[in-house]
């Protein structure tokens, strides 16, 4: 959408029982991102599409997916405890989807508003990030619209807002009111994270739906969401990579590297020596990233991680397919400045 280093999303809710599932496989190649989908509302209602659609979401290459949870006021129409409703929901995630907990990818959404039946206080939402975090590991956004709670929300959790203007029924392009729309104001002391612009609008062959944004780019929110800055990881890979190879000018053309980058490094003093000292600058983000990889290691590991051969093989394999080879080339080609 408009402009063009904002990313998409849809927050689905409903199961459109005219249409069928969303067909998610569209979705994505009408430039979705992220998806995430309701799994549970308090301790006694469990929307029976949420495995289905993730796994579809997974399926097409959905980038970034999460789930959500409706939280109630505990006691409103028997429903339990805020961490009995934290219960609930993680258990239905793990019966459904039990490849979300190893996905790093995968995010936590806790959803309160202000409903005819329930005018869910915003306390119950924090206290359920906090659980949820505390629990998971994971990243987690409050939803907690501004037009229901206003500058009342305590806590220092990541919004998510909606706001949808005039709420056409429109491609979700068309619609997004852009980057400075008011809909990113700030409110309860924090700026949005996530802005949801409409509930009608088309994405891929499916209309009425809810369209979300967020201010970056997808690698930009995969590091939010990860805690792992992907360009620092780039470039770690690219320094081991090239202490270890000196390529001739055809063995970096024939890895898709661009021909005016290696004749100036190899200017600057061969090759290998040449990006070497191009990634000297780069230091310091090496040492982050190692305490970033060290407590990603050991979380990894606390649950079930593989070997670390098998990380090593996966690695290895990983770096001679030629797509990750283009994408060597294309990054040094972005980083490599010689006068």
């Amino acid at each position: 959408m408009p402009p063009c280093r904002s990313s998409a999303g849809i927050d689905a809710s409903d199961y459109d029982w005219d249409r069928g599932p969303m067909d998610v496989d569209a979705a994505v190649r009408d430039g979705i991102t992220f998806f995430t989908h309701k799994a549970t509302e308090g301790t006694t209602i469990r929307h029976v599409h949420y495995g289905e659609a993730l796994n579809r979401a997974r399926a097409a290459g959905m980038p970034l997916m999460g789930a959500y949870m409706v939280v109630r006021t505990p006691g409103n129409n028997g429903h339990g405890a805020v961490p009995a409703q934290v219960d609930y929901a993680l258990a239905y995630l793990d019966s459904q989807t039990p490849w979300w907990r190893t996905t790093p990818e995968f995010f936590i959404q806790v959803d309160t508003e202000h409903w005819g039946y329930d005018d869910v206080a915003p306390q119950y939402g924090v206290t359920a990030c906090s659980l949820l975090r505390a629990r998971t590991g994971k990243w987690v956004v409050l939803y907690a619209p501004r037009w229901a709670y206003g500058d009342g929300i305590p806590g220092n959790d990541p919004l998510w807002a909606s706001s949808y203007g005039a709420n056409p029924a429109v491609p979700y392009r068309q619609a997004y009111p852009g980057d400075g729309s008011s809909g990113w104001a700030s409110y309860s002391g924090r700026t949005p994270t996530i802005l949801q612009y409409g509930s009608r609008l088309t994405i891929g062959t499916q209309p009425y739906c809810d369209a979300d944004a967020f201010r970056g780019t997808v690698a930009q929110m995969r590091a939010l969401i990860t805690g792992v800055d992907m360009d620092a990881v780039q470039n770690y890979r690219l320094k081991l990579l090239f202490e270890n190879w000196d390529p001739t000018r055809d063995q970096w053309v024939a890895a898709g590297g661009d021909p005016a980058v290696w004749d100036a490094a190899n200017a600057a003093g061969g090759a290998r020596n040449g990006v070497k000292q191009t990634f000297n600058s780069f230091n310091d983000s090496f040492d982050t990233l190692n305490g970033k990889v060290d407590a990603l290691d050991s979380a990894v590991h606390a649950i079930g991680a593989p070997t670390q051969d098998q990380v090593n093989t996966a690695v290895l394999n990983a770096m001679l397919d030629p797509r990750v080879q283009q994408g060597i080339g294309d990054a040094i080609a972005s980083h490599l400045h010689v006068s």
